[in-house]
């Protein structure tokens, strides 16, 4: 979402703060899909809710239920604090590379066994250094 035109940061210290303007919470989530490029479906399956809910929300009939909040947050790729609030708190000297981004989504989704082995590996290989 950094990428966003109303996004305003503001670096102090090793803390990028960032605050879009004064949009709402609807216009937030629509905008927020459709800079992930995903349809309304899209968005309806990935968090097990209907279309006609996600289309409630975007127009601000509806709010997503406080247990929903996360899983929004994780699909967008943006925290929660941005999600609700417009505001996004972030360590500019931790930012991830779209490629860890990528690690991440993949070790999320991987089977159990994967994850281990993956874990194995990469502590083994930070142990050689």
């Amino acid at each position: 979402m950094e990428s966003s035109e109303t996004l305003a940061c503001s670096e102090y210290g090793n803390w990028r703060i960032c605050q879009e303007g004064s949009m709402s919470l609807a216009s937030r989530l629509r905008t927020l899909r459709e800079h992930a490029a995903l349809s309304q479906a899209d968005v309806a399956a990935a968090l097990d809710v209907s279309i006609p809910t996600v289309s409630e929300w975007e127009k601000g009939k509806k709010k997503p239920a406080r247990a929903r909040i996360p899983a929004l947050a994780r699909l967008y790729d943006v925290s929660t604090d941005f999600l609700l609030n417009g505001i996004d708190l972030r360590r500019s000297d931790m930012s991830e590379t779209d490629e860890e981004r990528s690690l991440i989504l993949l070790y999320r989704d991987a089977d159990p066994q994967v994850k281990i082995s993956v874990l194995t590996l990469l502590r083994a290989a930070s142990d050689k250094k």
